[in-house]
């Protein structure tokens, strides 16, 4: 089977210290045909701060590093463009960095109205959960109506931390109406979906019921990422990951090379 991970992180993220170079010998050593690196950036930080730039000199050095070890592997170049809703201007301004491959749009904070708080920092009662995945969804139904991104990453983010961490007894399915409305909008719009294995068997079932609905509506393309950020944790669950994609009736994985996308055989 051919693997691809196409999320993953390294030093070029403010949460990885992690080489490109040794990422990419750990993908190699897992078996993977393609890697893409997807490294931060969030327009909104973890301090609910604006970020307009992202480092990509840093990017660009981590990148060429890992390419010249000469792996037995395809390296792809792209980002991972969180809040993007923050400031659509600075969003766009990151997507001219010449050759990149891919782009992952996602959410990691809560909307202006509750103050762009990041979810990993706070500590969740059901009521906080409840009241924060409202404004989660309505802030990535946003996001996709703006659309200038090739995959929707890690629809079920918050629940790592809500359900997985914290102990809330919640679920996506009262959300489902504006889940919904976000599949939809990323048919029509030919972006594809994000099946992220980090915490997979949590989130085996929230990924299930997404392909399923996501299939039903037309949707086709699919990616599957890892969100790696260090060298033990690449290829983790990966197949695990494409065994899900298969046995919701999808033939295809997909991986972007200069944002276009292209339909691998499962």
């Amino acid at each position: 089977m051919f693997l691809a991970d196409t999320h993953m992180h390294s030093a070029a993220s403010f949460d990885s210290t992690a080489p490109r170079r040794e990422m990419a010998r750990a993908a190699a050593a897992q078996g993977l045909n393609l890697i893409c690196f997807t490294d931060h950036h969030d327009v909104i930080d973890g301090n609910s701060q604006l970020c307009p730039t992202f480092d990509w000199p840093t990017a660009r050095a981590e990148h060429q590093a890992a390419l010249a070890e000469h792996l037995d592997l395809e390296i792809c170049y792209g980002l991972e463009l969180g809040n993007a809703f923050g400031d659509y201007a600075a969003a766009e301004n990151s997507l001219k960095e010449p050759g990149l491959d891919y782009v992952i749009g996602s959410v990691h904070n809560t909307g202006k109205a509750l103050g762009y708080l990041d979810y990993y920092y706070q500590r969740y009662t059901p009521e906080l959960a409840a009241s924060h995945l409202e404004d989660y969804f309505a802030s990535m139904l946003e996001l996709v109506q703006w659309g200038k991104f090739d995959s929707l990453g890690h629809i079920p983010y918050p629940l790592r931390y809500m359900r997985d961490r914290d102990g809330c007894e919640i679920s996506l399915f009262p959300y489902w109406d504006q889940i919904d409305a976000i599949l939809r909008q990323i048919v029509s719009s030919g972006i594809a979906l994000e099946v992220n294995t980090k915490g997979f068997r949590q989130a085996r079932s929230d990924y299930a019921a997404l392909l399923e609905r996501y299939r039903e509506l037309g949707g086709e393309l699919v990616t599957c990422g890892g969100d790696a950020h260090r060298p033990s944790e690449v290829g983790a669950v990966i197949r695990e990951g494409y065994e899900l994609i298969q046995e919701k009736g999808f033939r295809y994985v997909t991986v972007f090379r200069q944002r276009k996308p292209n339909l691998i055989p499962l």
